[in-house]
């Protein structure tokens, strides 16, 4: 199945939206694209998100990779 932008990548990074506004929006696509590399090997190596907040899982560190895979799909 597909992984899209809105249905799959914004519900997991949304709520670390405020802490990361300074350097970008984690909810505006065109930021996420552009950062993509940067934020997956923040994520994949558990440096983001930032204190408090738990690491990612796993699955969705690889759903994050299968969104870039698949060329970004909106």
């Amino acid at each position: 199945m597909p992984v899209s932008f809105e249905k799959d990548i914004v519900p997991i990074l949304r709520q670390f939206r405020g802490p990361m506004l300074w350097r970008f929006d984690l909810t505006r696509y065109e930021d996420v694209k552009g950062n993509a590399d940067k934020i997956y090997s923040q994520i994949s190596t558990n440096q983001m998100p930032p204190p408090p907040f738990p690491p990612l899982t796993g699955e969705q560190a690889k759903l994050f990779k299968a969104w870039m895979a698949e060329d970004f799909p909106a």
